[in-house]
């Protein structure tokens, strides 16, 4: 059975294969939906979808043609679960009166072993700590750095471009 995990609101679950995004997300009281009228299924029910490929769904033409999703956006109530995956809903769905959404806390690394873990020392992406990405990580370092050399000034440039012009007509 895949496993969902709602990252928004920290909530994962296992369900049976097939079933839709917005289906699991009802059952366990998370909108996906952005409604355009209250109480209508008409709205935006636009969200991502991170996992591996064949996770979900191919998408339909709808969604290619008519949302233009691309990449991790997906219709939820249009893509099917098909293995193990990450749902982002949309932010500040439904209205200010009713109870906040159910939102599980937030996983520890330190109390609970299998949270992932913010490791900025061996990422490749560029982060607050390594703004070019991790030295190490970025490339195998087998490769020396290039050489500075500074371009000469005035009349000893000119010489060199023409003893440079010179040996070019002699070849």
């Amino acid at each position: 059975m895949p496993k969902v995990l709602f990252v928004n609101e920290h909530r994962e679950v296992e369900v049976t294969a097939g079933r839709k995004i917005s289906d699991v997300a009802s059952e366990l009281g998370i909108a996906v939906c952005r409604q355009h009228f209250i109480g209508v299924p008409f709205g935006d029910w636009t969200v991502w979808v991170d996992g591996s490929a064949g996770s979900v769904s191919p998408t339909t033409w709808f969604e290619r043609i008519y949302k233009r999703c691309k990449g991790m956006r997906r219709m939820a109530n249009r893509t099917r679960i098909l293995g193990d995956c990450k749902v982002f809903t949309q932010q500040g769905l439904g209205s200010r009166a009713r109870a906040p959404r159910p939102i599980a806390p937030v996983p520890v690394p330190s109390t609970d072993a299998t949270a992932e873990r913010f490791d900025h020392e061996h990422l490749a992406s560029a982060t607050a700590w390594n703004p070019h990405g991790h030295p190490k990580a970025v490339g195998q370092g087998l490769r020396e750095a290039p050489k500075y050399v500074p371009k000469a000034k005035g009349k000893a440039a000119k010489v060199e471009e023409v003893d440079e012009a010179d040996e070019a007509e002699s070849e």
